[in-house]
């Protein structure tokens, strides 16, 4: 892959070692010097242990497909010198709305809650969409979220997935049993194994990743349970930033940019 900054970086880092480093933020500077010597400092908040897409490697350093995104938005910005600030991801918004940062990058996806506090870009930069997925040796066939009243879900605290399973316990008078997971990718995938939950709700990026990393069977279910693209997010009011970054994305995506990165570090093209 054609390097952005000036370091190979190694995707390793251990499960305790990344927890450890979650209960603060950990500051790193632009890779590169801007050309304008008056450019504007944007801090970004972002996560550290979500690989490949914002993870700190093992030299603690900050790398993903979402950050290489934005190195690459930096470079064809010149009025702005991006600088990353990595911190747990229930953090990030949090610190977005303190104005400790001006940009929040974590796969965010679009919802209503947090569309009423932020700012959400315009131009989005990966397929997001969600299916119901459950064990082989489960041999069932979830359709819907209907099909999930009564059972046991895995969600992370504070994801769009909850917010999903949320919004629809508050509709109905028969409740999904939503089971908060925070916990590694190895034991979210054990716990869908033996039973601590009948289902998850995921991209398809991550159920194929899950299969081939843990030699799992997991199945996808049905249709789509919810149809998106991630983007990045902003303080209400900041559209000249906003507007700054939709355009370079455009860009990257025009010119085929956003989906080499996509096919290099995620496998194939989840930019559609």
């Amino acid at each position: 892959m054609k390097k952005l900054g000036e370091k190979k970086w190694v995707i390793s880092l251990g499960i305790a070692g990344a927890l450890l480093l979650s209960a603060c933020g950990n500051k790193t500077e632009a890779t590169e010097t801007s050309k304008n010597p008056d450019a504007e400092t944007v801090i970004v908040g972002t996560g550290n242990v979500y690989q490949p897409f914002v993870y700190l490697d093992e030299n603690n350093e900050l790398q993903g497909y979402d950050v290489e995104i934005l190195r690459a938005i930096d470079e064809k910005l010149d009025q702005y010198n991006f600088e990353y600030e990595s911190m747990d991801f229930k953090n990030i918004l949090t610190s977005l709305s303190a104005g400790k940062v001006r940009l929040a990058a974590h796969q965010y996806e679009q919802n209503e809650e947090r569309a009423a506090k932020y700012l959400y870009g315009e131009v989005g930069y990966t397929d997001y969409t969600l299916y119901i997925v459950h064990d082989g040796s489960n041999k069932v066939e979830y359709q819907s979220l209907d099909d999930l009243v009564g059972k046991k879900v895995f969600a992370s605290p504070g994801g769009n997935v909850a917010y999903l399973l949320e919004k629809y316990n508050k509709e109905h008078d028969e409740k999904i049993e939503v089971i908060y997971n925070e916990a590694s990718s190895e034991v979210f995938v054990k716990g869908l194994q033996n039973g601590t939950a009948d289902a998850a709700i995921l991209t398809k990026y991550d159920t194929n990743k899950y299969n081939e990393q843990f030699n799992a069977d997991l199945q996808i279910s049905g249709d789509p349970v919810n149809v998106s693209k991630t983007y990045f997010l902003y303080e209400k009011g900041d559209e000249e930033l906003k507007e700054a970054v939709d355009g370079a994305l455009q860009e990257l995506i025009d010119d085929g940019s956003l989906a080499k990165l996509s096919v290099e570090i995620l496998g194939d093209d989840y930019t559609k």
